[in-house]
């Protein structure tokens, strides 16, 4: 038995449960097929009847409704050719059909107590609640429901009263009655599970009505069961407004304003009739806001309370639009759109316009989702790199084997969702999203909360690279081959010396540049008797040894790769690039001029903008703290605050020599493909008691734009 919010709930699962689990394991010894990493460990802990978290059940009915379509296939049926297929071997790993009615049923227990907690905390009666969505409506074979989304009953707001206006000339219908506005779960642009296709306005009613069809996902088929089953009952709009006009002291109507998608929701803001704005949705932008003054007369002053009013909602509108702007570069650097973000932002678009231009920029929602197996954040913790490079170390240690059985579980689920075969082990991306942990809390559920994020294996690279650092872009989850667009030339502007004259003639012309992955190869080396510790220190001094060790082979690799050899050609060997000439050989220091002209390069190809900085090997560095500009000066070449020239300076020993590099480092870039795969060596460093462990990681760079940069060096190098 397991306490939820109070409530005695039994979380073990049944003898037939446990039964179902363990045939699944059977058969897929015995047949080798079906079920991922996550199945099997799912499947041990069922058989064994292990108490489990709400989580894992509520993840359990996730499953389910997922595989459901694998029941259709050929296989599944005993007595059906090629049974048990491997559909039905990873349904049985999951508890098989018992494991489907009990997940629901304690999922459904939770809901409801969500439902009833949530509404007490509101001082709300769910009960009295009309219903969003009628059942009458409900075209069950097309999958079709029809629904109200939202009407003229104000919500309150944090600068009063919110009224949207129901007419035809106050809606903007473009977008919410062009067939592509989404129709989501709370709002989340990631959770789409049908589409808008029809919205017509109720002007008796002064309500918004729609047809709207489920998806065939199946996360749209969990949530359309649910509107069945009564379960999800609510509906919300999402909207910005353009207009926002003052009718009386508190109250607000919104004289123009635009929906942009519909929800389900547990419980709307629109309580007075079941359906409205969800009150978990962020406020609205509001683009204008009208705000005449009262009529006073002239014998009487205007109350302060009035005076204080009209400032707290230029002060909110304010707040809005910048959390606006935040939110919308967010969501745009997550999905690699930050071009589309910054022109949404200069638009003056909200949030919600951004999230529909983003889906259907993106074409689909697999593309917005992050690459997932399908573990969870108990299964994050559990996994341990060490275990797995241990158990890699030792092949004929029996006990290793077994200690890194999951692990080596997580890596074939890894390798078959990166289309590639682990030459050792394949870290899933999960576990490369919780690369580091925070070490300083005692309490483990520090370390999976969900508003704590210690940083992924991006940003540990991030951190530890020179190139990363002065600003190039990381490309990641790329696969194959990937043409970048880029000008090679662009169009020119002329005056018309007539009135009716033509203009001067010129065209732009485009190019591309291809990525393609090249392995990179990083090594560290590590004690056996370290191995041999299970101390989270320990993971996080071999994670760290490990992505320093990567990021310092991009850096090589992106200033002076050599373009063969499976090397990536760097920036240094790029053709196009500005050079300077320090000199005659050999010079380590150049002068203040010489660094100067290697900025005027940058500036005279109309390239000195973006993340302008200089890359410098740490010889030349020091050499420049003790430069000075002009003699007798005491001004060096490099600035209090370590910048030189006023511009960002980063040191990194992977800069030959004598070195020096200034660009505009937006305009490198930097691919991941696939994931990333560690070789154990147990052999080359045995009489050590050392073993050497390898990272595998396809990796390319590419220069967008060769005039960004600037080499400089003595002419010799």
């Amino acid at each position: 038995m397991a306490k939820y919010k109070g409530e005695e709930i039994d979380t073990k699962p049944t003898e037939a449960i446990a039964e179902n689990a363990k045939r699944g394991l059977d058969w897929r010894e015995k047949y080798g097929r079906g079920g991922t990493a996550v199945g099997v460990a799912r499947a041990r802990d069922l058989s064994n009847r292990t108490n489990l978290s709400f989580s894992t059940i509520r993840r359990m009915r996730s499953y389910f409704a997922r595989h459901a379509v694998d029941s259709e296939a050929e296989g599944f049926n005993s007595g059906e050719e090629g049974f048990p297929s491997a559909g039905r071997i990873a349904w049985e790993l999951w508890g098989g059909n018992a494991g489907e009615s009990w997940a629901k049923r304690i999922t459904k227990k939770l809901d409801s107590i969500d439902e009833e907690k949530k509404g007490r905390s509101m001082n709300m009666k769910i009960e009295h609640r009309a219903m969003g969505v009628d059942a009458s409506p409900i075209n069950e074979d097309e999958r079709r429901v029809r629904i109200a989304i939202s009407s003229e009953e104000p919500v309150s707001r944090s600068f009063g009263l919110e009224v949207l206006e129901h007419s035809e000339n106050a809606i903007d219908m473009e977008f919410i009655s062009s067939g592509r506005a989404p129709l989501l779960l709370d709002h989340d642009q990631n959770r789409v599970v049908g589409v808008i296709e029809s919205v017509d306005l109720d002007g008796s009613a002064r309500r918004l009505r729609a047809t709207v069809r489920f998806g065939k996902s199946a996360l749209a088929k969990e949530a359309f069961d649910d509107v069945l089953d009564g379960i999800r009952a609510n509906i919300s709009v999402g909207y910005s407004i353009d207009k926002l006009e003052r009718s009386d002291k508190d109250t607000f109507v919104a004289k123009s304003w635009r929906p942009m998608e519909a929800s389900l929701v547990s419980i709307p803001a629109d309580v007075t009739v079941g359906v409205g704005r969800s009150e978990e949705a962020p406020e609205p932008v509001v683009k204008e806001i009208i705000n005449p003054e009262p009529t006073v007369k002239k014998d009487r002053k205007m109350s302060e309370e009035n005076q204080i009013d009209v400032a707290a909602v230029e002060t909110q509108a304010r707040q809005a639009a910048q959390k606006n702007a935040a939110q919308i570069v967010e969501l745009g650097a997550r999905h690699n759109k930050s071009d589309l973000a910054q022109r949404a932002i200069s638009e003056g678009r909200s949030i919600e316009e951004f999230r529909g231009e983003l889906l259907e920029v993106v074409g689909s929602q697999k593309a917005l989702e992050e690459q997932n197996t399908g573990l969870t954040e108990k299964e994050v913790k559990r996994f341990s790199i060490v275990r797995a490079i241990h158990a890699l170390a030792n092949p004929t240690d029996r006990r290793a084997q077994e200690a890194a059985a999951f692990e080596f579980e997580c890596s074939r689920a890894a390798g078959e969702q990166y289309g590639k075969t682990a030459q050792g082990i394949m870290l899933p991306a999960e576990v490369l999203r919780n690369w580091t942990r925070d070490l300083n809390s005692s309490d483990d559920s520090a370390l999976f909360s969900d508003d704590f994020r210690g940083g992924d294996f991006v940003d540990v690279l991030r951190n530890s690279s020179s190139v990363m650092q002065a600003g190039a872009r990381m490309l990641g989850g790329l696969s194959g081959d990937v043409a970048i667009p880029r000008k090679n030339t662009a169009a020119a502007a002329g005056w018309i010396a007539t009135e009716g004259g033509d203009s001067s003639e010129s065209e732009m012309t485009v190019g591309s540049i291809t990525m393609s992955p090249k392995t990179l190869g990083a090594h560290t080396d590590v004690t056996r008797q370290l191995l041999i510790q299970s101390s989270l220190d320990v993971e996080n001094l071999i994670r760290d040894d490990l992505a320093q060790a990567i990021a310092l082979a991009i850096d090589l690799g992106a200033l002076a790769g050599s373009g063969s050899s499976g090397q990536p050609t760097g920036i240094k060997l790029t053709s196009g690039i500005n050079t300077v000439d320090f000199g005659t050989a050999p010079i380590t220091v150049p002068s203040y001029a010489k660094v100067v002209e290697m900025e005027t390069k940058v500036a005279e190809d109309n390239a000195l903008l973006g993340n302008l900085a200089y890359i410098l090997p740490a010889a030349m560095y020091g050499g420049l703290k003790t430069t000075e500009k002009a003699a007798g000066t005491a001004q060096f070449v490099v600035e209090p605050g370590g910048t030189v020239n006023g511009y960002r300076t980063i040191v990194s020993n992977q800069a030959s020599a004598g070195d020096a590099y200034f660009a505009n480092w937006s305009d490198l870039l930097i691919g991941m493909f696939g994931g990333l795969d560690l070789v154990v060596d147990p052999y080359t460093h045995s009489k050590s008691g050392t073993v050497r462990v390898v990272a595998l990681q396809s990796v390319d760079v590419a220069v967008r734009h060769a005039v960004s940069f600037c080499l400089g060096n003595d002419g010799g190098s």
